[in-house]
């Protein structure tokens, strides 16, 4: 026994002794769990000349944060948002910047308003996407100031910290500005559900952020890249089918009209988003230009887009309209009327219309998910250009918009 045991007096607590150390336990964890709000609320001295605002936070934070903007004498104002995922019917909003910064102007705040929005295809680890936006927006817009001070909302903003700090590595100030959450009681937060939900959440979520969450932000700015991109067509499909709901300005007959519930398109398709050569070529005399009608207005070929697409070489024509020109000096557009091999089952029949600014050099973006179709493919009443022959691609064109369902 001796050789491989050996005898060990062990001190244990006395009831009494159990019921003190259980008390003082409690005690401790009940304090920690009170100061949880006050830990997560965290505040940094303001100090930066620049004011970044979360646009999700309550309006009434709105409020108080342009009060500081105001006493501070800050120079900038940006704005932070995140898609609104409710109501997205009834809003006019999509995102929550653009939400934020109606609000400011109903407050008649007057200065300039930036905006770094996460698009709708970001949705996970949204608060570090904003922080990459914010940074793409701090690149972009190339400010005098690089410190900044972030204007959050209670228990969110040590996260909010946290994730400003790991998209801006460098040595930059950012201050901390943490208002009081108006739906509880930031002292008794555990005495409501509300608050009892949003701070024990938040906790896990800077504990898991602290632990596990290591960012590449390289996949987050292409991310924001593609998500903008799509978001902006969509944007503007949108709008159009708006348009072509009111009866007003729809170039949809009554009959058509009546069962309008928006057009058909191709889903977007960055493939169709093409990198051009444009070469200037107003050589060739004016010409009618052939329309659906007896209509001929005038036009003359301006230059030559040439693109790889399905390992083929590809050529448009781009037409300038002489008589819209004459009556407006300033017009910078060209038409790019075309027809490819959808046209036979997918797309209108009569073709397709694409429009570009005038390119200054001879590198142009051609966007097919920008195709639209002539108002002839919603009712015969139009006068529409009909497609050059020399227009026509020997390709499936998937992008832009489809045959209208009559």
């Amino acid at each position: 026994m001796g050789l491989l045991f050996r005898k060990k007096v062990l001190v244990v607590p006395t009831l009494l002794g159990s019921v003190i150390i259980l008390f003082i336990v409690s005690l401790v964890a009940f304090f920690a769990f009170r100061s949880t709000y006050s830990f997560l609320a965290m505040q940094k001295t303001p100090k930066a000349k620049i004011l970044v605002v979360e646009g999700w936070i309550d309006q009434s934070c709105v409020k108080n944060a342009l009060e500081l903007y105001a006493a501070k004498d800050y120079a900038y104002l940006i704005v932070t948002g995140v898609p609104i995922t409710q109501w997205t019917y009834s809003s006019p909003f999509t995102n929550m910047a653009d939400a934020t910064e109606g609000i400011m102007k109903r407050l008649k705040f007057q200065d300039t308003i930036y905006k770094a929005i996460a698009p709708s295809n970001v949705l996970r680890d949204r608060t570090y996407s904003t922080a990459v936006a914010l940074k793409m927006k701090f690149e972009e817009l190339n400010l005098p100031y690089e410190d900044f001070d972030l204007y959050t909302v209670g228990a969110h903003s040590r996260r909010s910290y946290q994730m400003y700090r790991k998209a801006f590595k460098d040595d930059r100030y950012i201050g901390l500005i943490a208002d009081v959450d108006p739906s509880f009681d930031p002292v008794k937060w555990y005495t409501t559900s509300r608050g009892f939900r949003i701070v024990l959440s938040e906790l896990i979520s800077y504990l898991y952020s602290s632990l596990f969450f290591h960012p590449d932000e390289d996949q987050f700015r292409q991310l924001i890249i593609d998500g903008n991109y799509s978001d902006e067509i969509r944007d503007q499909r949108a709008e159009k089918d708006v348009l072509f709901a009111d009866s007003t300005k729809s170039p949809l007959n009554k009959k058509h009209l009546e069962n309008f519930i928006g057009l058909n398109y191709f889903p977007i398709n960055q493939e169709y988003r093409l990198n051009t050569v444009f070469k200037v070529d107003t050589s060739e005399s004016p010409f009618r230009m052939q329309t659906t009608t007896e209509r001929q207005p005038l036009y003359r070929k301006y230059g030559l887009l040439s693109f790889m697409l399905h390992d083929t070489l590809h050529q448009l024509n781009a037409y300038q309209n002489l008589d819209y020109l004459a009556k407006n000096p300033d017009y910078r557009h060209l038409f790019i009327p075309f027809k490819d091999l959808t046209y036979k089952t997918l797309t209108y029949g009569g073709g397709r219309y694409l429009d570009i600014d005038i390119p200054e050099s001879n590198q142009v973006v051609l966007d097919f998910n920008l195709a639209y179709n002539p108002y002839c493919a919603y009712d015969d009443k139009w006068s529409c250009p009909l497609i050059p022959f020399e227009n026509y691609l020997n390709t499936d064109i998937m992008a832009g918009e489809m045959k209208f369902n009559k």
